[in-house]
């Protein structure tokens, strides 16, 4: 008995035995196809490529990189964001095949209406390359808005909010303030439009400057508005005029509205993202970006190295444009000036001249220009650079090219501009502020000796005499000849009656197209490829930008000259103003500066820029 059921046994236990080897590979089978489901649920991109670029964007956006930097917790680093490198770095995304999309991530960023259309042109040209974009933010500002519409989603905190009041532009007439210091400015202007003298010599706007106002703010209300209605699905002109009219809305608010698809937490962004971001991706956090070692301040090595030039890359002899910055007031060429970034000079302008023409490489040039104006004299010796330069020159506009800005532009082969930047103020202002009566009010005895018609004339203890003042007019109408001059050797097939565009008169890039003075509505990429293409070159080609970011050394001698900011104690006093007032404080300032040694400006009128 015991042999048969043996016998018996065995085969039963064979069977168990392949039952339980056929349940395991089944229970196997179903963990692999489980896990396999989750791994394509969680990070396809492991199977599918499906890499997408993480660019995170804080702080102001500068026009140019600015090099070293004193902030506190990033002592050392260049922590400002630029629209050059930004613009090269979304380029890089949508070029690259492992790329199959881009997410924005904003935390504290702002940037011009201009910059916002710059970007947001290229995330337009992001998704007709196939590569959708997303954004994220915990609130949007205006702009930060704008830029983000033109993305296949924007996300935001639930907790956040968005800030669309429209277009609007704050101007601040000084004549009130200087009467109580008994100060008066005895200005001239050529063109009934101008507006430059207006600050200084009012208590408000005229109403030919009030006319030019409004219609650059009539302008950008209507970018505004068609731009956002262009590119969110669902909404028409009149809805985003509705969300406008709110101005202040929160992120439930914005839902309801169509501005924001979805609302999610930022610790709960990243997965959200991941898990259904293009049904599932990889983020690539920091793309693009050189990761610099944290600075060691306890090494005094480190800390003299921070004291050499910045880090450039080796030298390729890949063909490359050019890309000089022009921001700032247009100062005389002077040794404070000089190592001031934040002006334009001769100087400047004729280093940057030199890399191009010594560097075999670069075959073409753009002319970034962010300018309300400033010296008639060294607008025209920067028109003579450019007009000089061997290389194709053409010219990209930012937020301003007013006055002297536009005066530079026209040594451009060809003139680009954004739908926002405000272009023309063909004019010139000029005079001087007399100060006599507050050396009075003070006690402060003055008297003058001099011998000459013309010997006091820019006196500033007393105002001009009527044949003084009539002799300023004659000289500043000379130089007004010079620049419709040198504005109809540039246009002339485009305007036909100079008239109608100078005189002081002001247009958005979209309307300064109809008016003859610009070409056409593009970005900085724009323009480096229409220039690149007149060059010759064919893609890729680099992209070079002058002049380079400072040194801390550099920055060090800055700082210690006596430049054109502002004195430390006035610093102070605006630290509470609003950025809008700040800016314009520190234009007069400049402004006043070029006067004392210029007499003649080529300016626009102070406060009149988008931002």
């Amino acid at each position: 008995m015991s042999i048969k059921r043996v016998f018996l046994l065995a085969p039963i236990s064979h069977l168990f035995s392949r039952f339980a080897i056929s349940v395991l590979a089944v229970a196997a089978l179903a963990f692999s196809l489980r896990s396999a489901i989750a791994a394509t649920a969680v990070t396809p991109s492991a199977a599918n490529n499906k890499y997408v670029a993480e660019i995170h964007l804080s702080g102001t956006l500068q026009e140019c990189p600015q090099g070293f930097s004193f902030s506190l917790f990033n002592w050392g680093s260049q922590n400002q964001p630029a629209l050059t490198t930004t613009v090269a770095l979304i380029k890089k995304a949508i070029a690259d095949p492992r790329i199959s999309g881009l997410f924005f991530d904003l935390h504290g960023f702002a940037l011009t209406l201009t910059q916002a259309q710059e970007l947001g042109h290229l995330i337009s040209q992001a998704r007709k390359a196939h590569k959708p974009v997303w954004f994220y933010s915990t609130n949007y500002s205006e702009n930060t808005y704008l830029l983000a519409a033109h993305a296949n989603r924007v996300l935001m905190s639930p907790q956040g909010n968005i800030f669309i009041p429209g277009a609007s532009l704050q101007l601040m007439f000084f004549r009130g303030l200087l009467q109580k210091l008994h100060i008066h400015a005895n200005m001239i202007q050529i063109g009934k439009y101008k507006g430059a003298e207006e600050p200084f010599t009012r208590y408000s706007a005229s109403k030919a400057f009030s006319s030019q106002v409004e219609g650059l703010v009539n302008g950008w209300y209507s970018q505004i508005v068609h731009t956002i209605a262009a590119h969110r699905p669902g909404m028409t002109e009149s809805a985003v005029e509705n969300a406008i009219n709110q101005g202040w809305l929160t992120a439930q608010m914005a839902k309801r509205e169509h501005l924001i698809d979805s609302l999610v937490s930022r610790p709960e962004m990243r997965h959200l993202v991941e898990t259904t971001f293009m049904g599932g991706c990889r983020l690539e956090s920091h793309y693009g970006r050189h990761i610099t070692k944290p600075l060691k301040i306890n090494s005094p090595f480190a800390l003299f190295q921070l004291l050499g030039s910045p880090h450039h890359k080796a030298r390729s002899t890949e063909p490359a444009v050019a890309v000089i910055c022009a921001s700032g007031v247009i100062m005389d060429d002077s040794p404070i000036n000089d190592q001031n970034t934040s002006v334009i000079t001769p100087y400047g302008i004729r280093r940057a001249l030199q890399v191009v023409e010594n560097n075999p490489d670069i075959k073409a040039v753009v002319l970034r220009v962010d300018s309300p104006g400033g010296s008639a004299q060294a607008s025209e010796s920067i028109w003579q650079l450019l007009h000089a330069c061997k290389k194709p020159v053409y010219v990209s506009m930012g937020s301003e090219a007013a006055s002297g800005g536009y005066y530079i532009s026209t040594a451009g082969k060809k003139i680009f501009a954004d739908p926002g930047s405000i272009v023309g103020s063909i004019g010139v202002v000029g005079g001087k502020i007399v100060i006599g009566g507050l050396f009075k009010e003070v006690g402060l005895g003055v008297e003058s000796f001099s011998k000459g018609d013309h010997a006091g004339l820019f006196d500033s203890t007393m105002s001009f005499t009527p044949a003084q003042r009539a002799y300023v007019a004659k000289l500043m109408r000379h130089t007004y000849k010079l620049f419709t001059k040198r504005v109809m050797e540039a246009r002339g097939s485009h305007i036909k009656n100079i008239s109608l565009v100078a005189r002081g008169r002001l247009f958005t890039g979209r309307s300064a197209i109809k008016a003859g003075l610009v070409d056409e509505i593009g970005s900085l990429h724009d323009t480096e490829a229409a220039v690149a293409k007149a060059a010759g070159i064919h893609s890729p080609y680099r992209v070079v930008v002058l002049p380079r970011p400072m040194s801390l050394s550099q920055i060090i001698r800055q700082k210690l000259g006596l430049d054109a900011s502002l004195p430390v104690g006035l610093k102070a006093m605006m630290t509470g103003l609003p950025g809008g007032f700040r800016t314009q404080i520190m234009q007069m300032y400049q402004m006043l500066t070029v006067l004392r040694s210029d007499d003649v400006l080529l300016a626009a009128p102070l406060g009149v820029a988008n931002n």
